[in-house]
């Protein structure tokens, strides 16, 4: 791991600190006792994949535990890991809709230790140069686009919304769902946009596409729009096993619950792993934290007065769902559409 900057090694110094004032160390869970290895897990999507190799550095170099990343394909596998034990720690579990399956399969083992970021979005979107505002518009260009709409990969909870929309609206005899890696389906977006041919993606937001190409949403295939199948606006939940927040130092777990990015943090992380050329993700995580002193500080500043508290963190319970919560009070008023902030302080 590469030398913690300045300002971070102050803030692992105030942190002994305060571990020693307070206390902490006469308690299991507390820091200075527990476990000295963080297993965490992410998936091939490129703004848990910053979040985590991020929060891999600040772990070993500011709180001295060991930590490592595992990378694998869905999030079945990532969920599972967690619930069985193989890892701690997973960063990017949408809720309550779009990883609801895997949320129900393995709830009982699994907590919901905090919120990584607020106010989510899906659904299907098109290049603003096509004259489609509704689902039923892409007829229009139902020869252009072979039938397809691209989707991600195989399994993919939004391949499935997108095909039950399509039967929803009697088009499922005209299109069909695509599964490819995400990083294809982007490339075939580029493409696309460079030739201004048609073409349907699946989307979501917090992600780098909407910074980089000129997009829109489809009404009636995306969040806040038949909410029994796109449901209202999401939040990303960080989860852990049931026994974790009793196993692991105290400033570890103040961390992982304090630490939540807002727009402008997760879009300049993915901005920076998309370009870290021959860079290691790593060294692309280490460069972004030099890069970044503010939004470290303030999620160390976090971190301290949580280990300064008398009381352990607790998890979220199960039922949190902030925006979602916040969007049925306002009746659909506040969907998040991309760039858009919902939460505070985004």
């Amino acid at each position: 791991m590469n030398t913690l900057s300045t300002f971070l090694r102050s803030f692992a110094a105030a942190l002994a600190v305060t571990i020693l004032l307070t206390g902490c160390g006469q308690d299991g869970g507390s820091s200075g006792q527990g476990e000295t290895q963080l297993n965490m897990v992410t998936v091939n999507w490129i703004e848990g994949l910053a979040m985590t190799y991020m929060q891999e550095q600040i772990v070993e170099d500011s709180l001295g535990i060991e930590a490592g990343v595992k990378e694998v394909q869905g999030r079945g596998l990532a969920f599972s890991s967690v619930a069985s034990g193989d890892r701690h720690f997973f960063n990017e579990a949408w809720l309550p809709t779009t990883h609801r399956e895997n949320w129900q399969k393995t709830k009982g083992s699994l907590q919901k230790l905090g919120y990584t970021y607020r106010g989510t979005s899906v659904g299907l979107a098109v290049p603003t140069y096509m004259e489609v505002d509704t689902i039923t518009d892409l007829r229009a260009y139902r020869q252009a686009l072979d039938g397809t709409i691209n989707g991600i990969e195989a399994g993919a909870s939004i391949n499935q919304q997108t095909r039950q929309t399509l039967k929803k609206y009697g088009m499922d005899d005209e299109f069909s769902v695509l599964a490819a890696s995400g990083p294809a389906t982007w490339q075939a977006l580029e493409t696309a946009i460079q030739e201004k041919t048609p073409i349907v993606v699946v989307a979501w937001y917090p992600h780098w596409k909407w910074t980089e190409f000129d997009l829109k949403y489809v009404d009636g295939a995306h969040t806040g729009h038949n909410v029994d199948i796109w449901g209202y606006p999401e939040d990303i939940f960080t989860l852990v096993d049931n026994g974790f927040v009793e196993r692991f130092p105290k400033d570890v777990v103040c961390f992982l619950k304090e630490f939540e990015v807002n727009d402008k943090q997760v879009l300049s992380l993915m901005s920076a792993f998309r370009n870290r050329g021959e860079a290691s993700k790593p060294e692309a995580a280490a460069q972004w934290i030099e890069n970044h002193p503010d939004a470290v500080s303030t999620w160390m500043e976090q971190t301290r007065a949580c280990v300064a508290s008398d009381t352990m963190p607790q998890p979220l319970p199960d039922s949190a769902a902030y925006s979602t919560r916040r969007a049925q009070k306002n009746d659909g008023a506040s969907l998040h559409q991309p760039g858009d902030p919902l939460a505070s302080g985004q």
